[in-house]
Parts: C-alpha cells; sequence; structure tokens
C-alpha cells in the first residue's frame, strides 16, 4: 500500500525536544489494516495502551516469549512473523535495545515485512511528558522501562536546547568503567570481562577516576547519559564517592548505575546515590545465574528499594548479542568509515582514557592493539581548551583503527539463545575456521 506520510520529519520532530501535541502519526498508523507491535515488555504495553486510547486497532503483538506472556493490554501476543498480509501490514518496533534491535529488523525485511515504524521514537513524540521548556524528570526517565535512557535522542534534544556554545561538543551516552572484576562469567560479555588475566582484574584508583571526571566534563558542553560500570560497579568500594564526583558537574542528564546484582551491595555505597540524576540499573540474569546469585540479586534490590535510591530491574532478555571477535579484519579505509559511520558512539571513559567504544576499549586493554590514534590520553597536562579541540578531531575522525577488527568471522553467530550464559569463549586468539569454545 501506498501510505506518504514524512516519518523521518516526524521522528526529527519527536528526537528535537518540542513539543509533539499533533496526532497525524496516530491516522499514519490508522492507514494500515494490520497493525503489530513487536515486543511485549514495558515499552510495547505502554505504546499499546496509548494507540487504544487513540482509537487504533492493534492485530497482534509479537514476542519470542509468546507461549508464557500469552497477551498484553487484552491483545494475542504471538510468534513472530505469522502475519500473511505483508504489504498491508505495519510493523512498531517497540524493543528498545538498540544492538539487539539492528538484528530484529535485518531479520524482518528478510521475512520481507517492509512497513516498519521505530517504536522508541514514537513513545518520545506520543507519550514522553518532557519537551524543552519543562526539561526532564530523572525520576521518571530512569525509574520506569518504558524507554531508554541510554538510547533517547529525545532527551539530548532536551538538553542541548541548553547550550550557549556555539559550536559545542555533546555526545548522546558516554560509559564510566570503574573497573576490570565482576561477580559473574558471562561467555558473550561485551566487555569480554572473561578474557583478563587474574593480575588485571583490579578496581581502578579513585583519584584517576576523579582526575578523569573532571578533565572530561570540564571539556565538553553536555552529556545526554553516563552509564557506570565495569566489570561489576558495586565491587568497587569507593562507587559512592565516584557518583559523589560525578553529581557535582551539572553539565550531564542522567546517571545509570549497571549492575548485575549478584555481588553484595554495602549500604555506605549508596550514601551518595540520591541524586535526583542517579539510577541503579539491575539487569536481569535470573535465568542464568545460580541459587546464591539469584538470593543476592533479590536481596540487593530490596536494600536498595529500602535506601530511597532509583532503581530499575529490568526483565530478562532470552536471548543475547554474541558480541564480535577483537581479532584484525584489515578492512580498507573505506568499510572502516562505513562501519563508523553507522555506529552507535558510546564513547568509554576508562583509566586516563577516552575510547570510542566498549570495543576499542577491550582492544586496547585486553593488549590486542595499541592505537595511540584511537583514544585521547585524559593524563596529558594540557589546557582545558586544548583537550577540548582535542576531543573535537577526534570524535569526528572518519574511522578508528578499531574499526578494521569489528566485525564477524566465519564460525562466528550474532545470537545465543540464553543470555548471560556463563562459560569461556576465546574471542582473542582466533584460528582460520572460526571461534575456540573452552
Amino acid at each position: 500500500m501506498e501510505n506518504k506520510f514524512d516519518l523521518e520529519g516526524y521522528y526529527n520532530r519527536a528526537w528535537s525536544g518540542e513539543m509533539c501535541e499533533d496526532i497525524s502519526i496516530v491516522e499514519y498508523i490508522k492507514n494500515y489494516k494490520h497493525v503489530i507491535l513487536w515486543g511485549a515488555s514495558y515499552q510495547g504495553k505502554a505504546i499499546g495502551k496509548k494507540l487504544i486510547e487513540l482509537g487504533v486497532d492493534i492485530e497482534n503483538y509479537w514476542d519470542i516469549r509468546w507461549k508464557e506472556l500469552k497477551s498484553a493490554n487484552q491483545i494475542d501476543i504471538i510468534a513472530p512473523f505469522q502475519s500473511s498480509d505483508k504489504e498491508n501490514c505495519l510493523i512498531i518496533v517497540c524493543i528498545g535495545n538498540r544492538v539487539i534491535q539492528k538484528n530484529l529488523i535485518r531479520d524482518m525485511k528478510e521475512h520481507g515485512y517492509q512497513n516498519m515504524l521505530y517504536g522508541d521514537y514514537l513513545y518520545m513524540g506520543l507519550l514522553c511528558p518532557f519537551n524543552q521548556k519543562t526539561g526532564i524528570n530523572a525520576k521518571r526517565c530512569s525509574g520506569t522501562m518504558e524507554c531508554r535512557q541510554i538510547y533517547c535522542h529525545r532527551i539530548n534534544g532536551i538538553l542541548n536546547s541548553q547550550c550557549t556554545s556555539e559550536n559545542p561538543i555533546f555526545l548522546t551516552s558516554i560509559t564510566l568503567v570503574i573497573n576490570q572484576r565482576c561477580s559473574l562469567k558471562c561467555k558473550y560479555c561485551t566487555s569480554y570481562m572473561n578474557a583478563y588475566d587474574k593480575h588485571e582484574r583490579i578496581d581502578f584508583p579513585l583519584e584517576q577516576i576523579c582526575n578523569d571526571i573532571d578533565k572530561f566534563f570540564g571539556a565538553v558542553d553536555m552529556v545526554g547519559t553516563i552509564t557506570v560500570m565495569g566489570g561489576e560497579p558495586f565491587m568497587h568500594k569507593d562507587l559512592s564517592k565516584i557518583i559523589e564526583c560525578l553529581c557535582k558537574w551539572k553539565n550531564f542528564g542522567l546517571i545509570s548505575i549497571a549492575t548485575s546484582g549478584t555481588y553484595p551491595i554495602k549500604e555506605e555505597q549508596l550514601k551518595g546515590l540520591h541524586d535526583k540524576r542517579v539510577n541503579v540499573s539491575f539487569s536481569n540474569y535470573t535465568e542464568s545465574i545460580n541459587e546464591n546469585q539469584r538470593k543476592m540479586f533479590y536481596k540487593n534490590i530490596e536494600l536498595v528499594k529500602q535506601s530511597g535510591v532509583c532503581y530499575t530491574v529490568g526483565e530478562f532478555s532470552p536471548e543475547w548479542i554474541i558480541p564480535t571477535s577483537l581479532a584484525n579484519k584489515h578492512y580498507s579505509d573505506e568499510i572502516a568509515a562505513e562501519k563508523k559511520s553507522i555506529c552507535t558512539h558510546w564513547h568509554q571513559i576508562k583509566n586516563g582514557k577516552v575510547h570510542p567504544c566498549d570495543f576499542a576499549t577491550a582492544i586496547y586493554s585486553l593488549h590486542v592493539a595499541d592505537y595511540e590514534n584511537d583514544y585521547i590520553d585524559l593524563n596529558r597536562d594540557v589546557s582545558k581548551e586544548e583537550l577540548k579541540e582535542q576531543l573535537r578531531q577526534y570524535i569526528n575522525k572518519p574511522f578508528y583503527e578499531s574499526c578494521r577488527h569489528h566485525g564477524y568471522m566465519e564460525g562466528e553467530s550474532k545470537l545465543t539463545a540464553k543470555a548471560a550464559e556463563q562459560g569461556f569463549q576465546d574471542f582473542i586468539q582466533l584460528p582460520e575456521n572460526g571461534i575456540q569454545n573452552k
């Protein structure tokens, strides 16, 4: 069917942080004979409820947990790709995790479904209560699982409107890595934690972390969201002091402390976490961990709840993306530039350096390669203005040498049947015929 609507224009309005009071997007959705929401968790339920209120007839939900979930908003949940009238079908993708989302959209198109709407952008324009005039409320943004603030362009639009610089450095999201220790041994960890030797499983010094924070936030204009992680961040005894150091700065939106909840949280670690911008984000790995770890998970949630610190608990995701090997694939400049252009860049601050992403961080930290032009050294004695210019040039590089490493080799798969599966897989030393299990 032909459905002329400026979808990109709507996305841009939603991203900008402007008020989106028109419901033209709803009329666009109503033009389709079959409307399906892919994803029946928090975001899918919230969008479905709103669309029903606005008179949209939702045919089904798609979810790989369809046998378990049965229904959402009194609408049947079925297995994906079961709709036959593909030409007149609109799929609203309500899966907030952008890493997983990319692969699912690829699968959807391979099955012949071409009409797609991003559910997170629909949420920004249709359900988000915040705009450039109201600002944001971190308790709402962090305290609900309906949207994922680390992927939220709308937060960026709202915060960016507050920048007064002519040419500001504004980053959607950055990650502050505070240690190389973890309480789990996830086989497909995207931070490659299992690959560190015993002597490298450390907490970084508080003085170094605070120096990194002050140097970086003194040079950039605004950051949308900060993810504090490791390893396991609650294994760092000075976590509270690290968060207090971050919260001195006003040029960011939200802080998310990413934890598996499987390591005992101490009350003193929560003392610096009551800033309204801070949220403890519990990843739910309960179907992959042992009984003692599950008990600790629920004990930690109750402790954080009783402390009054804002927190969220994720739903268990049945599948994880298997990370790509760290080996150099020797891509051309053109391919490396293409990879950088389509990548979601969550720059990482780790032990005195700024890296372009967790993958590039692992290449350096695990001694696969040391590309001096792939990171900024925060320990160098330069002025705030000099560091700002270095960061600007670094962010705008056409590609990084680490981009030549990113990609799947023969024998590697992109999905695993079970998220947070415990075990070991070698992503560094790879034979010609693919990956090795140990």
